[in-house]
């Protein structure tokens, strides 16, 4: 399935009706040309904000700004300032507070960036009900077509529900000139999908969570554009580029059709996320999120396999009570995110021990899966992060995190299952160690 869905209202099979946004796609050399005009389709006067951070400004703010002025546009510009150690702007509450009145006198708000950038505009835009379209400077993450918003909150990665943006603007020139780290990352990001996908169905059949086949398979047709020749996202080449960019979009598009980050964040998120925390509270640097997805996808799915190949597994409910030790001063707020999960684990005990649950979840699953050899070999291949070292963590670090990441949020993903099956404890050495 193509963007051409944008804009577009389907009749699905899963029995709802999908408005596909954003309404707009603009992938061209002369995108940014094309912006007062799209800018004046959804702003009600002529007044935007820019919101962009240094780097991105260089990118592509500056000429948007000139281009908007030029026609007649009254523009505001903010630089979003990044951290000290310059890793650049942050998505946290502190953050999004000094944006607070941006958009009062404003008719639309334009964001110019990647993954931070645009959650930024998204999440102030979405306080102050005013539209906002992106200027994509990277193919990095999946969070451009996405009504999601994740933030870092008293130290704990969330999500808040937003609006997706009315259009989403970039070019192949635009996308190939970012710094590969980045393209890399989009890359890992969009791997994601298969543990995702399965860790969605996974909740839909041990607990009749809603799940849409349609959203998952979005994909598939412009999939073997990056996978099958991963060396041409390496080396630049426009159809790759082109390719894994909608593919991050089309995820995006699923998030906001099953209301919900499930169809693209799974347990590799978690392991992620937690990564992230851990940095943010011990004052310590991490990597791009994609490129800890890659990485995390791979453990992710080495675990599915591990798990899926029990015969009959015992099934346990794990400990109510998270690691404080490990949390440290995360603890308060991760352990009230777990015991919203406690429930659900001693539903999942009940379902799987019915009879024929376990053939019936195994069977489901594994057509949705990939095996995480041919995960870590396009990752491998494109120059992307596919082991501890290359996204900077120590290995008896990562293990720790495998075995406590499905604390920090109230889904259950496979890194629950594993417990409840008793994989984890004895596998997590082993898995580490043969990827990491």
């Amino acid at each position: 399935m193509s963007v051409a869905i944008f804009g577009k209202t389907i009749e699905c099979t899963c029995g709802r009706t999908h408005v596909i946004e954003p309404q707009q796609i603009v992938y061209c050399d002369d995108a940014i040309e094309k912006l007062p005009k799209i800018c004046s389709r959804y702003a009600a006067g002529k007044s935007v904000l820019v919101l962009m951070d240094q780097r991105t400004a260089v990118a592509a703010g500056n000429e948007a700004v000139s281009t908007l002025t030029a026609a007649g546009w009254t523009v505001r510009e903010h630089i979003i300032e990044g951290e000290v150690n310059g890793t650049g702007p942050i998505c946290d509450l502190q953050t999004r507070q000094t944006l607070d009145g941006f958009g009062e006198k404003v008719s639309l708000v334009l964001a110019v960036g990647a993954g931070t950038i645009n959650d930024l505009a998204k999440w102030l835009a979405f306080d102050e009900q005013k539209p906002y379209i992106v200027l994509a400077t990277a193919a990095s993450m999946n969070g451009y077509a996405s009504a999601n918003v994740a933030p870092t909150i008293d130290g704990v990665k969330t999500l808040i529900r937003a609006l997706p943006p009315k259009a989403v603007l970039t070019s192949g020139k635009i996308l190939t000139a970012a710094p590969y780290r980045l393209t890399a990352a989009g890359l890992g990001d969009v791997l994601a999908k298969s543990v995702s996908s399965a860790d969605w169905y996974l909740n839909h059949l041990l607990f009749g969570d809603y799940y849409c086949a349609e959203s998952v398979g979005l994909i598939a047709d412009i999939e073997p554009l990056y996978m099958d020749s991963p060396e041409k996202v390496r080396s630049g080449d426009a159809q790759a580029i082109e390719a894994l960019f909608n593919a991050l979009l089309l995820t995006g598009a699923a998030m906001t059709m099953a209301e919900t980050s499930a169809p693209a964040s799974g347990g590799e998120h978690l392991i992620s996320h937690t990564l992230d925390m851990l940095a943010n509270r011990d004052g310590t640097g991490h990597d791009l999120h994609g490129r800890q997805v890659g990485v995390g996808t791979i453990l992710a799915s080495e675990i599915y396999q591990r798990v899926l190949a029990i015969e009959s597994p015992e099934f346990t409910v794990p400990s109510p009570e998270i690691d404080r030790d490990f949390w440290a001063g995360l603890s308060d707020e991760v352990a009230s995110q777990y015991a919203e999960k406690i429930p659900r684990l001693h539903a999942a005990r009940d379902e799987l021990a019915k009879p024929g649950k376990w053939d019936q979840l195994r069977a489901a699953l594994r057509p949705l899966l990939r095996n995480p050899a041919e995960i870590a070999g396009c990752l491998s291949s494109a120059g992307a992060a596919c082991n501890a070292s290359d996204i900077g963590c120590a290995t008896d670090t990562l293990k720790k995190i495998l075995t406590h990441a499905h604390e920090m949020r109230s889904r259950f993903t496979i890194l629950d299952l594993a417990i409840a099956v008793g994989v984890m404890d004895d596998a997590a050495d082993e898995i580490i160690e043969r990827w990491c």
